[in-house]
């Protein structure tokens, strides 16, 4: 084999393992970028779903917030209502015509005297006129009924409008709120 020949092969042979080399590289490439692609599309794909449920909790929270919101304008808008019934009630009774206010204070003074035996009753002034027949009256400060007390001082009985009233709309409220709001 002559110089030439072999110059020629190896020449050949470099030749032959260059496009192998060169394929080689080629395929690696293609395959470096479609594993790329491929995991490129698998990171948008878990991108979207983690957006989509972070939309989704944020909605959720948004949605809860809201409810919570109107339920809370709902219980204020009740309280307000049942605050406005108990409050027109409790102006009806205080400002009661004069004729019913005695018959009422006679009947509290009554009552009082099935619980204790009283020695003073205390009134408002506009009510002392009520309780001529009994020993000894004091005039407190309140809206009507009395507060009646015994020789010693040491028992009360607290028969005012407003202690009645708020005893009456803690016992009463439930079934305001139901009668009222259903």
């Amino acid at each position: 084999m002559g110089l030439e020949k072999i110059k020629e092969e190896i020449l050949h042979k470099a030749d032959a393992a260059e496009r192998e080399i060169l394929m080689e590289a080629e395929a690696k490439v293609r395959s470096i970028k479609s594993n790329a692609a491929t995991q490129l599309k698998q990171l948008e794909i878990e991108a979207a779903k983690r957006l989509e449920a972070e939309m989704k909790n944020l909605e959720n929270r948004e949605n809860s917030l809201a409810n919570m919101e109107s339920r809370k304008m709902l219980f204020e808008t009740r309280k307000n209502i049942i605050d406005k019934v108990y409050g027109e009630a409790y102006n009806k009774v205080r400002n009661m015509p004069a004729k019913d206010r005695e018959g009422i204070i006679k009947k509290l003074i009554d009552a009082a005297k099935k619980e204790i035996d009283v020695d003073v009753v205390y009134v408002n002034e506009k009510d002392k006129k009520y309780c001529k027949d009994e020993a000894k009256t004091k005039v407190i400060e309140a809206d009507g009924g009395i507060i009646s007390e015994t020789k010693d001082g040491n028992i009360r009985v607290n028969l005012t409008f407003e202690t009645l009233f708020a005893d009456l709309r803690e016992k009463t409220a439930k079934e305001v709120s139901e009668t009222l709001f259903g």
